[in-house]
């Protein structure tokens, strides 16, 4: 099984391929890099179909990261939500400080986000036909972000009629809040269990558990499972992928986002309150077609105190922010189709997202190379062995 890239802690493992640039490349190219193309403000008239709908979800197929590995069509990291979950009273600090004393590169809650994983899962898939059928391929993440206007750095390659977005943070980040973000980690281990054995344990996976996995000090945040979901946003077909924290055991039997869970941690006085980001918690459901939320509320010592489940569909998301999302799309994918010549080479966009309007500039060739230098061979943002992959499948077809 190859090593793969991991979207929260590393990039691939290199390939026999050893393509080499055959321009001379320096650093004042990047001051000659064009200027930025405003695409869209919030003001300016709908270039699509508004409101713009999302059909329903469907899981067209799912990977699971383990050991540093990437499974494609596997459910070994997937977990199951306790019938009924009991968190309360749980100690979500315990083991904390052996936690802190782990390096820092395991502790490390996000890093590179390149979209490898989901170029192998579009090849390697048993439903990759429905996954190739997308016109905009992106993490589930990223169209949240767009969507609620929050401040976004892309890199953006468009080819074979298909825009791909990534987020543009080449190094590996570190979460500001260590405490909130291991507490919101061990809450979805209380209330949740795995059904094998992984390569790696967690501390809390026994904790109200049907499993009998041993417990370990550590707890390691690069074992996920993901889902690829695919459905339309108005007339645009989109393949998002984003993590799934469990489902409800009805999954076994069929498989869907409608038995997903998402597990949500409000720190306070372990009151359940008012939550703040409760629309974005929403949103970002919505679009996995997560049906529901379960949210936990520890107290400042960080003990859980109560907890509640929210209904998504109870709650409607905010109309503007989906057609927002919609409108950022289709115009981004507009831009750059008209922007890239019929076999030309690849280009990289530099994708600048705020609230209220977008801006778009080409990367320069030497900004290019730096952005992909140390992994695969690239075309853009795209890897060498995907585009050889789909000229094997043309070729047979």
């Amino acid at each position: 099984m190859p090593k793969c890239t991991c979207m929260e802690t590393h990039e691939a493992a290199t390939t026999r391929l050893n393509i080499k640039p055959s321009h001379t490349f320096h650093p004042l190219a990047h001051a000659m890099a064009p200027s930025r193309t405003r695409i869209i403000n919030t003001s300016d008239p709908p270039q699509c179909p508004l409101p713009a709908l999302l059909s329903p979800a469907k899981q067209s197929a799912c990977f699971s990261i383990c050991n540093e590995r990437l499974e494609v069509d596997s459910t070994t990291a997937l977990r199951y939500l306790l019938d009924p979950p009991n968190p309360v009273d749980a100690d979500l600090r315990e083991g904390l400080n052996t936690f802190l004393r782990l390096p820092r590169e395991d502790r490390a809650f996000q890093g590179v986000r390149r979209l490898d994983n989901v170029f192998e899962l579009c090849l390697a898939s048993a439903n990759s036909e429905e996954l190739l059928a997308a016109e905009v391929v992106t993490w589930r993440g990223i169209l949240t972000n767009i969507m609620v206007g929050k401040k976004l750095d892309l890199n953006v390659s468009y080819y074979r009629g298909v825009l791909y977005l990534e987020e543009d943070c080449p190094r590996v980040s570190y979460h500001p809040d260590s405490v909130g973000m291991y507490m919101g980690y061990v809450f979805s281990r209380i209330i949740c269990s795995l059904q094998v054995l992984l390569p790696y344990r967690h501390k809390f996976e026994t904790i109200c558990s049907t499993s009998n996995h041993p417990e370990t000090d550590n707890v390691n945040l690069h074992t996920l499972w993901n889902a690829a979901i695919t459905r339309t946003l108005g007339s645009l077909k989109i393949l998002l992928v984003g993590e799934v924290d469990c489902v409800k055991p009805g999954y076994s039997e069929a498989p869907g986002p409608e038995h997903y869970v998402e597990l949500k941690t409000r720190k306070g006085d372990g009151q359940r309150s008012i939550i703040p980001n409760l629309p974005r918690w929403i949103l970002q459901s919505r679009l996995l077609g997560t049906p529901e939320i379960f949210v936990g509320f520890p107290d400042s010592a960080g003990v859980v105190r109560s907890c509640a489940t929210v209904r998504v569909e109870t709650l409607n998301a905010a109309q503007d922010q989906i057609d927002w999302g919609a409108r950022v799309l289709h115009s981004l994918r507009q831009y750059c189709a008209s922007s890239t010549p019929a076999g030309g080479s690849i280009k990289v966009w530099r994708v600048e997202a705020r609230k209220g309007f977008v801006d778009v500039r080409k990367l320069s060739v030497w900004e290019v190379t730096r952005l992909n230098e140390g992994g695969v061979p690239r075309n853009g943002i795209i890897p060498v062995s995907f585009m050889e992959g789909l000229e094997s499948r043309a070729s047979v077809t």
